[in-house]
């Protein structure tokens, strides 16, 4: 395939609007494209506009290697990006776009190395089953509608295709996310004793409960993941400034660690938020909206090893320019831990989770897993996403390679 007929695919694929849904169209592109290729696969409606895609690549037997990645993108801004968001755009070798870096990229580098391993006619002694999700950035509806149906019952391995660069990420964390609702009663903001204010009781329960999670959390971390997060993303209250107000919302991020994990800092949670409403006027509401464990696999697995030994040639011709150096030893003071290497393929941890909580659930500790990718993880979820074009056609022949090497 030409470097111009690889570009169209990624293109296309970002043009595609899908923030937070809506991958239904953008999977039936995908299979148009295989069948282009005369590959098979198979489309799982999961309504609402969304979809799965799974294919089979090889010879039916094992070992098994599944890879993965997902259609959705998270919410853009377009008055802050300078180049449409839904168009790709290639300056300076660098591509700008919607998913380039989290992860188109890596799904279209996917899609690519099977075509051309089909083109050339390479012959697998295993199996690639290619899982591409739904929803991976909201509720994992995709990849636990996969695991529901079995898709992972005789997997041997498991590649996620998330943007780490020349870096391996064998565990993440995981996540629980809270929706609280502070319920009060209005009144004139001359006359407060009439009211009961939503905004202060949501703040104060707020502050209790982060009290409480962050003393747990400096007291149960984890050797390889660091410590369980606590981060208020969203707060909404209030209708004018003469008002008290008589709803306040709030949305909490939680990222979990084994050694804190989420059915306890659920239940730390609901606790705190019981004996506030024991004692104040006014109720508390509590509603869980993402619950997925952390997952904590094998760092020296054959699949792990396998990466190793095919990227680090493309590694070692990579020039790191002066910013992205400073952009990964920054990454590990912040953080704590992983280290950050121009020379060796660092084998690290995440706070970030994949599709890999739902699609592993049953075994989440030990697994023959790895998260490894195109694009720079830093770029992810913010305005102006962009990704090395060298690095993601680099990436597409190293997957040709690790695909072939993983059943030797």
């Amino acid at each position: 395939m030409e470097q111009e007929d690889k570009i169209k695919i990624l293109s296309n694929l970002v043009s595609f609007n899908t923030v937070n849904g809506n991958e239904l169209p953008a999977a039936k592109y995908i299979q148009t494209v295989l069948a282009k290729y005369e590959i098979e696969s198979k489309l799982i409606d999961l309504g609402n506009n969304q979809a799965n895609l799974v294919v089979e690549f090889g010879s039916g037997n094992h070992p098994i290697l599944a890879v993965s990645g997902h259609f959705d993108t998270v919410s853009v801004d377009k008055s802050a990006w300078k180049t449409n968001p839904f168009e790709l755009t290639i300056k300076d070798g660098i591509m700008f776009g919607s998913g380039v870096t989290d992860m188109k990229g890596g799904v279209a580098a996917l899609i690519i190395s099977l075509i051309e391993l089909k083109e050339q006619q390479i012959q697998l002694p295993g199996t690639i089953r290619l899982l591409l999700t739904a929803g991976e950035e909201v509720g994992m509806l995709g990849s636990h509608q996969l695991q529901k149906d079995g898709y992972m019952d005789d997997v041997d391995s498991l590649l996620i295709a998330e943007p780490t660069g020349y870096r391996i990420v064998y565990a993440n964390k995981g996540e629980v996310d809270f929706e609280v609702t502070s319920i009060g009663k209005e009144a004139h903001s001359s006359r407060p004793n009439f009211g009961i204010n939503a905004i202060q009781n949501l703040m104060d329960v707020l502050e209790e409960t982060r009290a409480v999670i962050e003393k747990k959390a400096a007291e149960n971390q984890s050797a390889s993941l660091g410590k369980t997060t606590y981060t208020v993303d969203i707060f909404q209250g209030g209708i004018q400034v003469n008002a008290i107000p008589g709803i306040a919302k709030a949305e909490i991020n939680t990222r979990i660690v084994p050694s804190y994990n989420n059915q306890q800092i659920i239940a730390d949670f609901k606790q705190v938020v019981a004996d506030f409403n024991r004692v104040h006027d006014g109720e508390i509401k509590v509603a869980i909206k993402m619950n997925i464990s952390p997952v904590n696999a094998d760092p020296k697995s054959k699949l792990i090893n396998n990466i190793i030994k095919v990227a680090t040639p493309f590694l070692n011709k990579t020039d790191y320019s002066e910013s992205e150096v400073k952009q990964g030893q920054l990454m590990l003071e912040k953080q704590g831990f992983n280290p950050f290497s121009k020379d060796k393929i660092a084998v690290l941890t995440a706070a970030g989770g994949t599709d890999a909580s739902e699609l592993l659930v049953n075994k989440l500790n030990g697994a023959s897993y790895a998260v490894f990718g195109p694009g720079n993880p830093l770029k992810m979820h913010q305005n102006n996403e962009s990704t090395s074009l060298s690095m993601w056609l680099n990436f597409i022949e190293i997957y040709k390679k690790l695909f072939v090497c993983y059943f030797d």
